[in-house]
């Protein structure tokens, strides 16, 4: 069956759904609404937002004539009393609709509400009361730009699930069939069955996704090319020199890492810590090993003053070592860089530290065999790629505090191996509170009272800047409403990440110095500040950041044995922040990244996205899910005879996982 054997598509139909993407029975059906809307209850104006669509029933207390504004443009009016506020009904160019109302008659109205200038709504479709066939029960509503009408839309997906085939190989593994699931998506008659059939489809889908990224990988060449000789041993006197004993987690994970180094296979290993367990150690450390054993190595930040104070770090506790280590970012300056980058050709530098920089064109390698990426939830998947692809084969760890969905779920297939690193003393020293706009005062009134006792303290705003429409704190606003009120009097700093390099190095270089008792700052402190004084976290409007972030900033306080921290999450929303209050329930990272990912889903995990969410009203990719598409996958490619390719989206999933890094 094609496109064109669905009644009412045409030539000119057809075209417009090719806009859309939907050149086949199966992208048609696959087409996903973009959100649902229950038509069993009625909307109520007074909770409904701007934009929102609504279902209204109410009687129509004022027609006007239809007005012919100019050649080929009519708009006709009327007033409907609904819950005892008027809503102005427009329609443009559809002046038969004047029949089709009639003063004082009660209707059913269905569209986009409008709160600008009074309540009203552009085009909504309607049925008197006695007689509602449409407005009724859960209808999908698609992201169809204005191509095609929603209704006719349905009608073209009902006669392709009527006359089509949809059986998947999958179906004999589960209760319900793709069929099934189809129906259940596009004519739902409840959204708990909407659910039933998006769970399905999205088993569907995941299995396929394994399946191709299972056979991609396979297809790779995942041997060692190069070969670590050398015993754990042959770094013991660097360990034996550096001013502090290394922890039991940090021993354990050392040889974790070292193992898979030595191992048959391509290391792919993620090391998991808060913010001071000490990755950073370990990770220098297993470079060093790397180094020893004749290859170079590679380090990539998200921030400059991440990259500078892992750079200051390597020379510290690879003193000994003789190495060289060097520091590429987008500072680096012209001619230095051009070292940089002969030296890295040559083989000259053991082990380069930097951002985004070290991913571009003109920066090659002599024997790059190891990387590592800090702060994995800040870099997307193509640029994890980008770096890999300068070195065939090589090993990868990551590290992070909060892994991001996609690594967790590539734990769940047994991809991503993972070391874990003890929490850091001062991580129970934290309290967190959440608090309204009631409480904002007192809180400052609480850090100047901690400032007073020796103590230092950042505020974090979502903004650099005021914004037009946004009632959110601004980091140039606050400061000078601070500086000239109430913190006068006390030594308050700004940072943000647009200030020169130069600029933002000179206020940190204060912070620690003790110039600086109060920073306030956008999220650019969230990685690579360390202030053994800073005792308060004050994050404002923190619901509009990610529960990552919140955990990160969280960890640039309590730093300094003994030292009691707080930690303050300020939010406007009245209501209970489900997300926020995890923060108070949940202390370490690996939590904190496990839950919000039950929340938001796990998303496009295998594919170019690495964040969750779905649409309103979906259903998410949960652990689960996971799971039992793991299971079924298994089975399905234990059969020796299966051809995968039965699988509908199996060559796009092949193509697509071909350009991405599969680590």
């Amino acid at each position: 069956m094609q496109l064109i054997d669905i009644k009412g598509v045409g030539d000119k139909t057809l075209l417009k759904l090719h806009k859309l993407g939907i050149n086949t029975i199966d992208e048609l059906v696959r087409f996903m609404p973009k959100f649902y809307f229950d038509m069993t209850h009625e909307s109520d104006l007074n909770t409904c937002a701007h934009g929102d669509y609504v279902l209204l029933q109410g009687q129509i207390i004022k027609k006007n004539k239809v007005a012919y504004i100019r050649r080929g443009f009519t708009l006709f009016k009327c007033t409907l009393l609904v819950q005892c506020q008027k809503v102005v009904l427009s329609w443009y160019n559809l002046p038969y609709v004047s029949s089709q109302i009639e003063l004082n008659n009660e209707y059913v109205f269905w569209g986009k509400i409008s709160k600008k200038d009074g309540l009203s709504i552009s085009n909504p479709s309607f049925e008197t009361i006695d007689n509602i066939k449409r407005l009724q029960g859960i209808v999908p509503i698609y992201p169809l730009k204005g191509e095609i009408g929603q209704q006719q839309f349905r009608n073209y997906i009902s006669c392709a699930l009527e006359k089509g085939n949809f059986y998947s190989p999958i179906d004999e593994f589960d209760s319900m069939s793709l069929l099934q699931a189809f129906k259940f998506i596009h004519f739902p008659t409840s959204m708990d069955q909407m659910r039933l059939g998006k769970d399905r489809y999205n088993l569907e889908d995941l299995i396929t996704q394994y399946i191709a990224y299972r056979t991609n990988k396979n297809s790779l060449n995942n041997l060692k090319q190069r070969k670590y000789t050398l015993p754990l041993s042959s770094i013991d006197s660097n360990i034996s020199s550096l001013p502090f004993e290394l922890t039991q987690t940090q021993k354990t994970a050392l040889k974790e890492i070292i193992e898979d180094l030595k191992g048959k296979e391509r290391t792919n290993r993620m090391l998991l810590g808060d913010v001071g367990s000490g990755k950073t150690v370990v990770a220098l450390l297993t470079c060093l090993y790397v180094i020893k054993c004749g290859y170079q190595c590679a380090i990539m930040v998200p921030t400059e003053i991440l990259a500078n104070q892992h750079f200051i770090n390597a020379k510290k506790i690879l003193a000994n070592a003789n190495i060289n280590i060097a520091l590429l970012t987008s500072s680096t300056d012209a001619s230095a860089k051009k070292q940089i980058l002969k030296d890295l050709k040559d083989g000259s530098i053991n082990l380069i530290i930097g951002t985004h920089a070290i991913l571009g064109s003109k920066v090659e390698f002599n024997n790059l065999a190891y990387i590592i990426i800090d702060e994995l939830h800040k870099f997307g998947v193509k640029q994890k790629g980008t770096l890999e692809e300068k070195a065939r084969n090589c090993d990868v760890l990551s590290m992070s505090a909060t892994p991001i969905p996609r690594a967790i779920a590539l734990t769940i297939y047994g991809d991503l191996q993972i070391s874990r690193l003890e929490n850091r003393e001062g991580t129970s020293k934290i309290t967190t509170h959440i608090l309204g706009d009631n409480k904002i005062e007192g809180m400052y009134d609480f850090i100047k009272e901690r400032v007073h006792q020796n103590e230092q303290a950042y505020i974090v705003c979502p903004l650099v800047l005021d914004s037009e429409g946004m009632e959110v704190y601004s980091a140039k606003m606050l400061y000078f409403e601070l500086t000239h009120d109430q913190m006068k009097n006390e030594k308050v700093g700004l940072i943000y990440g647009s200030m020169k390099d130069s600029e933002k190095a000179k206020v940190m270089s204060d912070f620690y110095e003790r110039k600086i008792d109060v920073l306030i700052a956008t999220s650019v402190i969230e990685v690579g500040i360390d202030s053994q004084y800073a005792s308060i976290m004050a994050v404002l409007n923190a619901d509009r950041f990610g529960l990552a972030t919140l955990h990160q900033l969280r960890g640039r306080i309590g730093r300094k044995a003994g030292l009691r921290s707080y930690c303050f999450l300020h939010t406007s929303n009245s209501q209970e922040n489900v997300r926020l209050n995890a923060l108070t329930k949940y202390k370490d990272g690996h939590s904190i990244a496990e839950f919000d990912a039950s929340i938001r889903g796990f998303g496009d995990f295998l594919g170019m996205k690495q964040s969750g969410g779905s649409f309103k009203g979906d259903s998410i990719i949960t652990k689960e899910l996971i799971q039992r598409s793991k299971s079924i996958a298994d089975k399905l490619l234990s059969q020796g005879c299966f051809d995968i390719h039965l699988l509908v989206n199996m060559d796009y999933y092949l193509e697509k996982l071909r350009n991405i890094s599969l680590n």
